[in-house]
């Protein structure tokens, strides 16, 4: 199956967005990655391609990943956004955001492909 979605992955975990990294790419999708939210600012608005989906953690320093998708949403119209976290306080912070899809840590391989797929499919 081929895919041409384009995931930016944010997260300040390496070793999280690393395996993210590797399934996401083993099913197709491009990979761009970032350790926190302002350099997933930075990375997407300097980006010349398509990004299809923000996959971002919630807690992160500098900017959470609830600012990010905002700002980023507003910077370009139609991004997909699927949020991650470990905790579950983070629910809570995400009722704001009628559109969010929520991935909980620690999560699967398949789990992780079907919120990809539910995150870019999502109206």
């Amino acid at each position: 199956m081929l895919i041409f979605a384009t995931v930016l992955v944010v997260d300040d975990d390496q070793s999280v967005r690393g395996l993210v990294r590797r399934i996401l790419a083993e099913q197709g999708y491009t990979i761009l990655e970032a350790e926190d939210g302002a350099a997933g600012f930075d990375l997407a608005l300097a980006h010349a391609g398509c990004i299809d989906l923000l996959l971002t953690d919630v807690i992160m320093p500098k900017i959470n990943g609830i600012t990010l998708a905002s700002q980023l949403r507003e910077a370009l119209p139609g991004l997909a956004v699927l949020y991650m976290s470990g905790y579950l306080e983070s629910t809570m912070l995400l009722a704001r955001d009628s559109k969010a899809v929520m991935l909980q840590k620690p999560f699967t391989s398949d789990r992780l492909v079907a919120a990809v797929r539910r995150a870019l499919t999502y109206p």
